[in-house]
């Protein structure tokens, strides 16, 4: 009786055929995944930030050495006027206020020879380290004793800020046109003193403080929160 031969199975072609359907599986998932991608480049950038207290905000997305000069212009007005308005009388409180109760005036704090406000003192972290105690120690120089007992005041009238002008990245310049009123005794008028300064400011980082900092730790983060720093102020030559 003679034997059957045993065909051999060529299993070439079904290895390519499992090879193809395997490579167009893939080419699906990658059309797929280029889809979302696409999807979500082309989607919004979110622009709504809920704060801790519940309340949204409208953000955007910047650099990390950027500022909006919105930005630049609001941190200058701010940290200029807090620098140069000057007043030993504590602010008051109408819900907590005491008529009976003597109001205690702002005993200052020593900058070399002199003394500034207490709140001068708080705004001048505003201020980069190496222009800090030299720029605080000028304003001691120019704050009236009389601050302190309360017969003396003043305030910086801003007239004018010109658009931030960009130097190098992270770093600004700003002009500023401003007078210095100061109100001494009875005069409700005040004497204007012209200070038209350039303000040069620059980009910085705002860690967040540790939860066993200090109470002046904690001064120093919250006016630093802005992101920005003054770093320098000379006098502006107007029309040049």
């Amino acid at each position: 009786m003679q034997l059957l031969e045993k065909k051999e199975i060529n299993f070439t072609p079904i290895f390519l055929m499992g090879n193809a359907v395997l490579l167009i599986v893939l080419l699906l998932i990658q059309i797929i995944n280029f889809a979302r991608i696409g999807k979500v480049a082309d989607s919004k950038t979110p622009t709504l930030v809920e704060l801790n207290d519940g309340s949204s905000i409208r953000a955007s997305p910047i650099g990390n050495d950027e500022r909006s000069l919105q930005a630049i212009t609001y941190f200058v007005g701010q940290t200029m006027t807090g620098l140069l308005s000057w007043t030993g009388i504590p602010k008051s409180d109408d819900s907590n206020s005491d008529p009976t109760k003597k109001a205690v005036l702002d005993a200052g704090v020593q900058v070399g020879e002199k003394k500034i406000t207490t709140n001068v003192w708080v705004i001048g972290f505003a201020l980069s380290e190496d222009f800090r105690g030299n720029f605080l120690e000028e304003l001691g120089n120019l704050t009236p004793v009389d601050v302190f007992n309360g017969t003396t005041q003043s305030v910086l009238a801003v007239r004018y800020f010109s658009e931030p002008q960009k130097l190098a990245p992270g770093h600004w310049s700003i002009d500023m046109v401003a007078n210095l009123v100061v109100f001494q005794g009875s005069n409700q008028v005040g004497k204007a003193i012209a200070f038209n300064k350039t303000v040069f400011v620059r980009a910085i980082d705002t860690p967040i403080p540790p939860s066993n900092s200090s109470s002046i730790q904690r001064i120093a983060y919250s006016v630093r929160k802005a992101g920005l720093e003054i770093y320098k102020i000379q006098d502006l030559e107007i029309g040049k």
